[in-house]
């Protein structure tokens, strides 16, 4: 699919982003340090899945690096909790130099080529029906973290929060009183407390109710205004259209399937 100006925007970071993002890949590192069995090497599968393991994408030259600074880190200072050591890892590789950084992307070249090979073998291997199977999964991994995307866009735009039904209310006040229970017998009794609560005693949370829709409707009414001032919508737009063209593949090939 075409790619809007909106789109383009998106992977262009802020500072902040920049970081976060930084750091949760660190973390990411951190993980594969301290299990180095996983490696890069294979992706797994369920044991029922039709497919053979596949070549792993390897690692980029900042991860490469996170993990060797990782170890330096906590060979310094052995007692920096692991969110401390990521945030000092992140904060070596903004500063480091580009000889540096040119040899981690050296390294990651040369892995990534090697991938490369490794995949086009791996993919000449399977069959028809593998490479079907090998196509949903792209397109389960793809809608999951296009569904992340737009969920972490919508918390950092303060989306407004959705209203609230009678039953949601009721069930909020009423859960105190049930706290001691296992959630799904909590569950099971709040909904037979509300089908047996008298209609007159269902008014005030139905009142609530159709207050909460009038907040919900006046907030997202100036909430849609600062997006288009802000010039955010677009940027909604895409990855709502980028959700529903993965959702039209997924069908097709569930079609192409079942013919």
């Amino acid at each position: 699919m075409a790619l809007s100006m909106s789109a383009v925007l998106r992977g262009f970071l802020t500072n902040k982003q920049f970081i976060g993002r930084s750091v949760g890949a660190a973390a990411c590192c951190a993980r594969l340090t301290q299990n180095p069995a996983r490696g890069f090497a294979t992706q797994k599968y369920t044991s029922t899945s039709p497919l053979p393991q596949a070549p792993k994408r390897p690692p980029t030259g900042f991860i490469l690096f996170s993990a060797d600074a990782r170890k330096a880190v906590l060979k310094e200072n052995p007692a920096l909790t692991p969110t401390e050591v990521i945030k000092i890892v992140a904060g070596k590789w903004k500063t480091t130099d580009d000889v540096t950084r040119s040899k981690y992307a050296a390294i990651a070249r040369e892995r990534f080529e090697q991938y490369k090979k490794e995949k086009a073998a791996y993919t000449s291997q399977l069959t028809e029906q593998q490479r079907e199977a090998l196509e949903e999964v792209k397109l389960d991994k793809k809608l999951k973290l296009t569904k992340r995307r737009l969920n972490d866009k919508l918390k950092e735009l303060d989306k407004p929060k959705g209203a609230r039904s009678a039953y949601v209310l009721f069930s909020t006040e009423m859960r105190k009183k049930l706290q001691e229970k296992p959630p799904k017998e909590i569950m099971t009794q709040l909904g037979a407390m509300w089908r047996q609560l008298p209609e007159e005693k269902k008014q005030p949370y139905l009142h609530k109710a159709d207050e909460d829709k009038l907040r919900y409707e006046r907030e997202m009414k100036a909430w849609s205004r600062r997006l288009e001032e802000a010039g955010q919508s677009d940027v909604l737009n895409d990855l709502r259209e980028d959700i529903r063209e993965i959702r039209k593949s997924k069908q097709s090939s569930v079609r192409k399937n079942v013919t």
